[in-house]
C-alpha cells in the first residue's frame, strides 16, 4: 500500500480523484494549494502527488520546484492533472521540472489508474490497463486531440457525481462503480460519434452547394455519405424534372449495370423508395437486383422537398455488419435534405443556362428572319407565317416609322392590341429610363449600317416597365431606299430576375443582404490598387458583436438575427460612399475605409461606429445595449493583399478581446500606441478646464503706420501635470472630433474679454484682442449668444473684441453663418478671416460676408522673399482687401527683409517673432506698458526691433 497526495484548488475536483482512487486500498491524502501540500509532503512524505497546476497562493509549477530544491524530498514522484494549460505549454512546464506523466482533464478513470500504477511501479496492475498507459505515456500523449469539449465535461461532471452517489449510499463495491463508469463512458463516446458525424454532415454540404458538375457533386456525396454512415454499398438516383426519367445514377460498391435497368420499378427495390413516406430500414437479406452484393442491414429513402421528388438513395452493409440505428436513419434523412437543395440549385443553374442557350438560338434565327426580308416575296410569306407563330415580338414600321404591323406575341408581351397601335409611333413603348442620346444612336446605326441590336427598357400598356433584347434592321427597295423598318425583340424580364437573384445570393449575405467575403475581396483588391497608384492608405475595420451568444440562449436566435440586421444598417450610415460593408458570417462584419488621410481619421471612425452600435436596441420587448470589438489593419503596412489584412485585422481583434473588448486594437503596436495617447488625450482635456491647467498667451500686431502695438492675438496653451506642455496641434483636433471645442472655446472668449478689461481698468492703453473661433461653434449657433455675455460679464466695449474665422466657417453651412456673422457686426464686434489663401479662397464669401481684416498665412509670408509666386500671392492679397476696403494683417512675420517687403506692397500691420514671440499675459501686461515700438526699415536700412531689456522669455508660438 503507497500513499497518495491529492493537490487541487476544488474540492469537487480533490472528491472525485478520492473516489477513483478510494478502491485501490492506496492511503490517501489531500491538499488545497501548493503550500499547503508541501507541509503535508515534509509530515507524510507520500509516495506519489497528483497535483493541478493553478491553483492560488502557490500553483503546482511553484511546488513541484520547491519540492525539487529539497534533496529529502526531489526523488517524490509527480503527476500533472491540469486542463488549464495548451498542450506544448503543459508538457514543458513538467520537463523543466522533472515531472514525466501529465494527465489532461478531463481523463478518462482508466488512464488515471493506469498512470497511477505506472508511477507506483505496480507492473501486474499496470498490464491490465496497458491500452490506458498508451494513452498516457509520459510525455509523449496526444493531448491535442478535441473529442468536443462539452461532451468530455459532461462525462467528468457524471463521473463525479456517479462517484459521489456510490459514497453517499455507501455502494463499497469497486467493481459495480467501475462498470457504471465504464456504461457511462460508452455513452457519451457515442456522443462524441454523434458530433464528428454532424461535422461531416456540415462539410459536405459547404461542398454541395458550389458544385455546378453533377457527376462531381454525387461523387462528393457518395463518399462522404458512405463515410457517415458506415456503408459498404451505396446509391443515389436522380430523376429529371417531370418524375419520369433517371437523369442520374451515381454508385458506390456496386455496378451501376445492377441498378440501372430497376432504378424506376415501383414495386421493388430500389425503385418502390419512390413511394415511401419515410425512410426504409430492412435487417437481414434485402430484395435488391440480382448481382448485389450481400447485404445484411439496409437503409433507403426517397430524396424529396415538399413540393418535388428528385429520387431516391440508399446504403448498404456486408455479412456480419451492425444493423442500421434509428440515429442513422435521422443521419440518412439529413444527407438526403442536402442533397435535394444541392440538386435543386444545380437545376435552377442549368434552367439558366438553357434560358442563355434559347436566347443565343433565339438571335441567330432573328438573324436568319433578317435575311429571309431581303431575298424574296416568298421569304417574306414565310417571314409572315413567323409572325404568328413565333414567341419573340415582331414589329414593322414603314419608312416613316409608323406601324404596320405586329405579331401576336407582340400582343402579348405589350398587352397593346394590333389595331390600337397601326399608324402610330413606337415611341408609344417608350419606358422613360432612356435619354435623348440613345434613341439617336439607335437611329445612327440604322442609317449607317441598316441595323442595331441591344437591350432596352420598353412599357407595357399597364405601365409595366421590363426589358426586353431586340434587334432592328431596316429594310431596303430595289432603289436602295429604306422602305420600311423591322424589329424582333424578346422579353428576358425572367432571365434577368433569375440572373439577378442568383447573382445575389452568390455574392451576398442572406440575412443582413450585406456583400459577402467573396465581394469585400474583390473590393479591397481594388481599393489595394486604387491605393497603390494615388499613394493613399486603406483601413479594414474587421468588427463582431461582444457576447452575442447570450442574446441568441436568452432570447432566442430570431433576436440576434434581428440584432444583426440593425447592426448592419447602423454601421452602413457610417460608411462613406467609396467605402464598402461586408458581413463574413456569424456575428463578424467587415468596415473598409479606402480615405484615411491618417490615424487619427481611423480612430474618428472606429470610435463613431462603437458608439453607435452601443446605442440601445429593441428586441421582443426588451431593450438591449451591446459593445462590439474592433481589429484594424492598414494597408500597406500591415499587409500588400486581403488576405494579410484580413489576417492582421483578425490578430488585432483577439488581442482586442483579450484586453477585455469593447474598444479597439491596431495590428501594429506604435500605432496602438498613438491611439492609447489620443484617449488619455482626451481624458485629460475633459477636466482641463476645471483643473485651470488652459491659459491664454498673446501675441501682438503692430501697425506698419508707426510701428506701434495696435492689436493683439489670443492663442491658447495647455500645460498638464501628467503630459506637459501640450502642443495646439495635438488637442485642438482632439476637442473638435470630441466636441469638448464649445466649452473650452466659450472658455477662451470669455477669458479673453476679462483680461483685456482688466488690462484697461490698470491704466494700460485700449487694444483690440482677436479670438480664434472654431468652425464647430458656428455650427452650434451660439457664437454671438456666448460674446454677448462675455461682453456683459467682462465689461469689455465691443470694438475691442476681434471674432477670427477660417474658411471652413463659410464653407459648412454659410446661411447659418452669414446670421451669426451679421448679429456680431450689429452688436460692434470685428471680425476677421483667418489663414487667407490656403483653402477655397472663394472671392464670392469676401463681398458676402461682413468682414474687416483678412490675415495673410504665414506659409507665404515664409517664402516671400525667395518665391515670387508666394509674393504675388501676397501683393495680390493686399490689393484685393484694399478694394474691398479690408485690412490686411500679415502673419508668421520673422525677418526685417520680410517687413520691408511687406510694408513696400501696403500691408498695413504685422504680426510673428520679429517683434514678439505669444506672451503670458503679465510679460504682455509689461510689453505694452514699456511702449515698445518696431523700428520700421528704411530704404537700404536695417533696423532692429525696439524691445526692453528686462522682458521675460516666453514659450514658442
Amino acid at each position: 500500500m503507497s500513499t497518495i497526495l491529492i493537490v487541487d484548488d476544488r474540492p469537487s475536483n480533490r472528491r472525485y480523484l478520492s473516489a477513483l482512487l478510494g478502491h485501490t486500498g492506496h492511503r490517501l491524502l489531500e491538499a488545497y494549494d501548493g503550500a499547503h501540500a508541501l507541509a503535508q509532503v515534509r509530515a507524510e512524505r507520500p509516495d506519489l502527488i497528483i497535483t493541478d497546476i493553478l491553483m492560488p497562493a502557490m500553483d503546482g509549477y511553484e511546488f513541484v520546484q520547491q519540492l525539487r530544491a529539497d534533496p529529502e524530498l526531489a526523488a517524490t514522484r509527480v503527476i500533472f492533472y491540469s486542463a488549464i494549460y495548451a498542450v506544448s505549454e503543459t508538457m514543458a512546464l513538467a520537463r523543466s521540472c522533472g515531472v514525466e506523466r501529465v494527465l489532461a482533464k478531463p481523463a478518462d478513470p482508466d488512464d488515471i489508474l493506469a498512470a497511477v500504477h505506472g508511477e507506483l511501479g505496480l507492473a501486474h496492475q499496470a498490464l491490465e490497463h496497458s491500452d490506458a498507459q498508451a494513452a498516457s505515456a509520459p510525455l509523449n500523449m496526444d493531448m491535442g486531440t478535441d473529442l468536443g469539449g462539452s461532451i468530455d465535461d459532461a462525462l467528468v461532471s457524471a463521473r463525479q457525481a456517479l462517484g459521489a452517489l456510490l459514497e453517499r449510499h455507501e455502494v463499497g463495491n469497486p467493481t459495480l462503480g467501475a462498470d457504471l463508469a465504464t456504461l457511462l463512458g460508452e455513452r457519451m463516446s457515442g456522443l462524441r460519434s454523434l458530433a464528428a458525424r454532424l461535422g461531416a454532415l456540415e462539410e459536405m454540404g459547404l461542398r454541395l452547394t458550389g458544385e455546378r458538375n453533377p457527376d462531381t457533386m454525387l461523387s462528393v456525396f457518395l463518399q462522404a455519405a458512405g463515410a457517415i454512415l458506415d456503408a459498404d454499398c451505396m446509391a443515389v438516383c436522380l430523376l429529371d424534372s417531370g418524375e419520369q426519367r433517371v437523369r442520374h445514377l451515381g454508385v458506390l460498391g456496386v455496378a451501376r449495370d445492377v441498378l440501372s435497368e430497376t432504378a424506376l420499378e415501383r414495386e421493388r427495390l430500389p425503385g418502390c423508395l419512390l413511394d415511401q413516406p419515410l425512410a426504409l430500414r430492412v435487417q437481414g437479406q434485402a430484395a435488391l437486383p440480382a448481382g448485389h452484393p450481400p447485404v445484411d442491414a439496409f437503409l433507403g429513402l426517397a430524396i424529396r422537398d415538399r413540393n418535388q421528388l428528385y429520387g431516391w438513395m440508399y446504403c448498404t452493409r456486408g455479412s456480419g455488419a451492425e444493423p442500421f440505428s434509428h440515429e442513422d436513419e435521422r443521419i440518412g434523412v439529413t444527407l438526403g435534405a442536402q442533397l435535394a437543395v444541392a440538386y435543386e440549385n444545380l437545376c435552377l443553374y442549368e434552367v439558366v443556362q438553357r434560358h442563355a442557350a434559347q436566347l443565343q438560338l433565339e438571335a441567330a434565327a432573328r438573324q436568319q428572319a433578317d435575311r429571309a426580308l431581303h431575298d424574296s416575296e416568298q421569304r417574306l410569306r414565310l417571314s409572315a407565317r413567323i409572325l404568328e407563330s413565333t414567341q419573340e415580338s415582331i414589329m414593322m414600321t414603314d419608312a416613316n416609322a409608323d406601324i404596320i404591323a405586329v405579331n401576336p406575341a407582340f400582343e402579348q408581351i405589350t398587352g397593346y392590341s394590333e389595331a390600337s397601335v397601326l399608324g402610330r409611333n413606337p415611341r408609344l413603348l417608350r419606358s422613360g429610363r432612356h435619354d435623348g442620346a440613345f434613341y439617336r444612336a439607335i437611329w445612327a446605326s440604322l442609317t449607317s449600317t441598316g441595323q442595331w441590336r441591344g437591350e432596352i427598357w420598353n412599357r407595357r400598356k399597364n405601365g409595366q416597365v421590363y426589358p426586353e433584347r431586340i434587334s432592328i434592321n431596316a429594310v431596303r427597295g430595289a432603289s436602295g431606299e429604306v422602305d420600311a423598318y423591322v424589329s424582333v425583340s424578346s422579353d428576358i424580364s425572367a432571365l434577368k430576375a433569375a440572373h439577378h437573384q442568383v447573382d445575389f445570393l452568390s455574392n451576398h449575405d442572406p440575412l443582413t443582404l450585406l456583400p459577402n467575403r467573396s465581394v469585400l475581396t474583390e473590393r479591397m483588391q481594388q481599393a489595394i490598387a486604387s491605393a497603390r497608384h494615388g499613394d493613399r492608405q486603406i483601413a479594414l475595420l474587421l468588427f463582431n458583436i461582444d457576447r452575442l451568444q447570450r442574446i441568441n440562449d436568452s432570447l432566442g436566435h430570431e433576436a440576434g438575427d434581428a440584432l444583426l440586421r440593425e447592426v448592419a444598417r447602423r454601421a452602413g450610415l457610417l460608411a462613406g460612399p467609396a467605402d464598402s460593408l461586408a458581413h463574413l458570417g456569424s456575428d463578424e462584419f467587415v468596415l473598409l475605409l479606402t480615405e484615411c488621410l491618417d490615424s487619427d481619421a481611423i480612430i474618428v471612425a472606429v470610435r463613431r461606429l462603437i458608439d453607435e452600435i452601443a446605442q440601445p436596441f429593441h428586441a421582443g420587448g426588451h431593450e438591449l445595449i451591446v459593445t462590439t470589438s474592433v481589429g484594424i489593419s492598414i494597408y500597406p503596412r500591415d499587409g500588400a493583399n486581403p488576405s494579410e489584412l484580413l489576417k492582421a485585422a483578425d490578430v488585432a481583434l483577439s488581442h482586442m478581446k483579450d484586453a477585455g473588448r469593447n474598444g479597439f486594437r491596431f495590428f501594429k503596436g506604435e500605432m496602438n500606441a498613438h491611439a492609447l495617447r489620443w484617449m488619455a488625450l482626451e481624458t485629460h482635456l475633459r477636466r482641463a478646464i476645471e483643473r485651470n491647467e488652459l491659459s491664454l498667451h498673446y501675441q501682438p500686431q503692430v501697425s506698419l503706420a508707426d510701428g506701434r502695438i495696435c492689436s493683439m492675438e489670443a492663442l491658447l496653451r495647455w500645460s498638464s501635470p501628467e503630459l506637459g506642455q501640450v502642443g495646439p496641434g495635438d488637442f485642438i483636433a482632439l476637442a473638435e472630433d470630441t466636441g469638448l471645442i464649445l466649452p473650452i472655446g466659450n472658455w477662451v472668449i470669455r477669458q479673453a474679454c476679462l483680461q483685456n478689461k482688466a488690462w484697461q481698468d490698470a491704466g494700460l492703453a485700449p487694444l483690440r484682442v482677436a479670438v480664434n473661433v472654431s468652425a464647430h461653434q458656428f455650427t452650434a449657433g451660439t457664437v454671438p449668444a456666448v460674446v454677448r455675455e462675455a461682453l456683459r460679464e467682462s465689461g469689455l466695449a465691443p470694438q475691442y473684441l476681434e471674432i477670427e474665422l477660417t474658411e471652413s466657417v463659410m464653407m459648412r453651412d454659410s446661411e447659418a453663418a452669414e446670421v451669426q456673422l451679421a448679429e456680431l457686426t450689429g452688436m460692434g464686434v470685428s471680425i476677421s478671416l483667418d489663414d487667407f489663401g490656403t483653402g477655397y479662397s472663394s472671392l464670392g464669401y469676401l463681398s458676402r460676408f461682413m468682414l474687416d481684416k483678412l490675415k495673410i498665412d504665414q506659409s507665404f509670408v515664409r517664402n516671400i522673399i525667395t518665391d515670387p509666386r508666394s509674393a504675388a500671392i501676397a501683393q495680390a492679397t493686399i490689393a484685393l482687401a484694399h478694394g474691398l476696403s479690408l485690412s490686411v494683417v500679415a502673419e508668421g512675420v520673422e525677418t526685417q527683409e520680410q517687413l520691408a517687403f511687406l510694408q513696400r506692397i501696403g500691408c498695413d500691420e504685422v504680426q510673428g517673432y520679429l517683434f514678439s514671440r505669444p506672451l503670458a499675459a503679465d510679460a504682455m501686461a509689461t510689453l505694452m506698458a514699456s511702449g515698445a515700438r518696431l523700428a520700421l526699415p528704411a530704404p537700404a536700412d536695417t533696423l532692429s526691433p525696439s524691445l526692453p531689456a528686462s522682458l521675460p522669455a516666453s514659450p514658442k508660438e
